[in-house]
C-alpha cells in the first residue's frame, strides 16, 4: 500500500533509528486499518503532483496515490518545518 521513491526511501534511511521505527509502525497501522488510514491521510491543495500527507510526529510524508495499483507512494520524508518549501 506504501511504496517509497528513491529520493524519500534515501531521507527516510538518513532519519535518526528511533524516528525510522516510528514511521514505520505508523505505516504498518495505516495498512492494517482502512477507518485509521481515512483519518490520518488527508489531502493537500496546489501542491501537484503531490496529492496527500500523512504526519508522525514532527515529520510529514508527502505522498501521490497511484490509483492503477491502488497505493500511496511516498515522495518526500521530512521535518514539517521543510517540508512545504
Amino acid at each position: 500500500m506504501f511504496v517509497f521513491t528513491k529520493r524519500a526511501k534515501k531521507q527516510y534511511l538518513s532519519l535518526k533509528p528511533r524516528l525510522q521505527k516510528q514511521i514505520k509502525q505508523k505505516l504498518i497501522l495505516l495498512k492494517q486499518d482502512q477507518q485509521l488510514l481515512n483519518q490520518n491521510i488527508k489531502p493537500l491543495i496546489n501542491m501537484q503532483p503531490l496529492t496527500h500527507r500523512v504526519r508522525i510526529g514532527c515529520y510529514r510524508l508527502l505522498l501521490t496515490f497511484d490509483k492503477v495499483e491502488n497505493k500511496f507512494i511516498v515522495v518526500k520524508v521530512t521535518h514539517r518545518k521543510d517540508v512545504y518549501k
